[in-house]
């Protein structure tokens, strides 16, 4: 499939509200032209209506997500239609009052001036509501690594150093190889989560995005954990074949979505992967278990809005999910599977011409 052609972008939808305007302007000219009045008139509207299109131009640059963009336009257009029933119902009033004129640059000034503050107003509107999203999920994102920095390693390094403690005060023996392994054991724990810290702060750093074929995606994951745990079984149900755009990290996150359910199943069950598309233009992916399911304190640190006391290395797993999904532009969900286990759903904005 290829995505090299030309897309409708937030940028386009403000240059044809800012034309439109331009037109207004236009025809309040052609319709009316009874002097320097009418050209003054059209004047004001045609500089209105280039501003529009001016905030267009440099739309892009804006430090704002393409969704903020087309939430921006989309309250340019409401605004628009706000002030334009606005002109329409002073313009009654005057008809009521044995005046009726003035009505076509009542309207295009109204529609005009509506576009100019709208887009602009928007535009800061949504900027200051990305910009403090940002700044509450960094704050999550530095809680999470300074409770796992004082909480686990703290911990994990303590019962390392003892342990090695125990090996230099004792002669070499059986003992000492159940010690050796006891402190190996910790400090690949250790390893482990640091790991899925950095890969955490790694998500949240980067800003690339990668298209994929969901379908193969998940086949190609699934094939890797069943290799990864041989006792598992995972079955796919695959409804639709969408594209998305998504984080890079998209695989990993499946990935450990899958595995997560493989460690957690009975060898006796299968876990189930589910796929589907919605009318509202986005992918649904489904991870079913049957097993113990996932400890509530990891569950309730991805649901608060801040971070549980105790983060371990399965909570980060999560983490990962959510970070990548969140960034991703989908919504991460936690279920109770009946009678038992878990549901890890993730539900990602499909890639243009799906």
């Amino acid at each position: 499939m290829s995505y090299s052609r030309r897309r409708i972008r937030p940028q386009h939808g403000v240059y044809a509200l800012g034309a439109l305007c331009f037109g207004l302007g236009l025809a309040h000219l052609a319709t009316e032209a009874e002097g320097l009045g009418t050209w003054l008139e059209t004047f004001v509207i045609c500089s209105i209506a280039l501003s529009v299109l001016a905030t267009g131009y440099r739309l892009p640059e804006r430090p704002i997500s393409r969704a903020g963009q087309w939430r921006a336009v989309r309250t340019a257009v409401t605004v628009a239609g706000s002030f334009a029933l606005l002109a329409l119902a002073v313009w009654l009033i005057w008809v009521l009052e044995g005046d009726p004129t003035e009505f076509g640059f009542l309207l295009a000034f109204a529609t005009t001036l509506g576009s100019a503050v709208g887009i602009r107003g928007g535009l800061y509107a949504v900027e200051a509501d990305e910009r403090l999203r940002e700044a509450r999920d960094l704050t999550k994102l530095l809680t999470i690594n300074q409770r796992v920095l004082r909480h686990n390693l703290r911990n994990e390094l303590t019962v390392a150093l003892g342990t090695l403690d125990n090996i230099d005060r004792r002669d070499h023996g059986p003992e000492t190889a159940a010690d050796v392994r006891t402190a190996r054991t910790h400090l690949e724990s250790l390893l482990e989560t640091t790991d899925r810290t950095r890969e955490i702060v790694s998500i949240w750093d980067t800003e690339h995005r990668e298209t994929f074929r969901l379908r193969s995606l998940l086949a190609e994951r699934i094939e890797a954990v069943e290799a990864a745990y041989p006792g598992v079984s995972i079955a796919a149900e695959f409804d639709a074949d969408p594209w998305v755009e998504s984080h890079p990290a998209l695989p990993a996150a499946v990935e450990e979505a899958l595995r997560n359910a493989a460690k957690h199943t009975p060898t006796d069950a299968a876990v189930t992967v589910t796929l589907r598309a919605d009318r509202a233009g986005t992918a649904v992916v489904e991870v079913t278990d049957t097993g113990s399911g996932i400890p509530k304190f990891n569950v309730d640190a991805i649901e608060s809005p801040e971070e549980t006391p105790l983060v371990h290395t399965q909570g980060l797993g999560l983490w990962i999910i959510y970070w990548t999904v969140e960034t991703s532009g989908g919504t991460f969900e936690v279920l109770e599977n009946e009678p038992s286990g878990t549901v890890i759903r993730m539900t990602l904005p499909t890639a243009e011409g799906s």
